[in-house]
């Protein structure tokens, strides 16, 4: 069956293999998609109207991963049955994938502290302006307290004095929240009182950039091992276009 031989047929194996390994990165990056939608909601809502782009990057993934995935079936089946067509196809798509994504990698790179200043922005804009309180249902409010009580934090950068002035605080008279408190239901937690011990010492904002950082390298390592993949799978398959076009070698 098959037409290549000695180094080619090298080839063709690690073709399968990148297609194989395109296949998963696809994979991951859909599911670190399909995280940012569902199970980073809490995090996202806290960034107010900046979340609407956090949004558009999940959408981003879930469709880059997907079609990484379809690509990477693509060149599977084209080294497997040895088709030129399909080979073809995967070398085009893969080239363009590889512009885009060495293009986009730039941009991020250069305005990084832009993007970084705007989250930290937005997020404590929505804790002074939109945040309730801990009865609050609205999505700011329940996104603030799921993040304080789930992660031990308070307030964004220190602690009760993010709250001076919010709305939280002038329409409650407060200077924290309960979701503030190590124990919520401690009498003492009564929004007042401040003593060692009763408040989370820790602030959200350490506990936000965590997460991203977290997030950030699983979503750049990924993004390398799939730039390495494009950019030796683009080689490989050429080669392997061009060979399967000759009928003597």
């Amino acid at each position: 069956m098959a037409r290549l031989h000695h180094t080619y047929a090298i080839m063709r194996n690690l073709l399968l293999l990148l297609s194989s390994i395109l296949i998963l990165s696809g994979l991951v990056l859909l599911g670190m998609g399909v995280w940012i939608m569902y199970g980073a909601a809490t995090f996202v809502q806290v960034m107010g109207s900046f979340s609407v782009h956090l949004v558009t990057l999940s959408y981003i993934c879930v469709g880059v991963g997907g079609v990484l995935a379809l690509l990477g079936i693509v060149g599977y089946l084209g080294a497997k049955k040895e088709n030129r067509c399909l080979i073809l196809l995967y070398f085009s798509v893969v080239t363009t994938l590889f512009i885009a994504e060495l293009m986009g990698t730039i941009t991020v790179l250069f305005y990084k502290d832009l993007v970084e200043f705007t989250i930290r922005e937005a997020s404590k804009k929505t804790l002074m302006t939109a945040y309730i309180g801990p009865a609050s249902t609205d999505p700011i409010s329940s996104a603030w307290n799921s993040v304080m009580i789930k992660n031990k934090c308070c307030g964004f950068d220190n602690s009760t004095e993010d709250f001076k002035n919010s709305v939280f605080s002038t329409n409650t008279g407060l200077l924290y929240p309960k979701a503030c408190c190590v124990n919520m239901k401690d009498p003492i937690c009564d929004g007042l009182t401040i003593e060692e011990g009763l408040l989370h010492k820790a602030s959200c904002l350490s506990k936000l950039v965590t997460v991203i950082k977290d997030q950030s390298v699983i979503i750049g390592s990924t993004a390398a091992v799939i730039c390495i993949m494009e950019l030796v799978s683009m080689i490989v398959s050429v080669v392997l276009f061009v060979r399967l076009g000759n009928d003597y070698y």
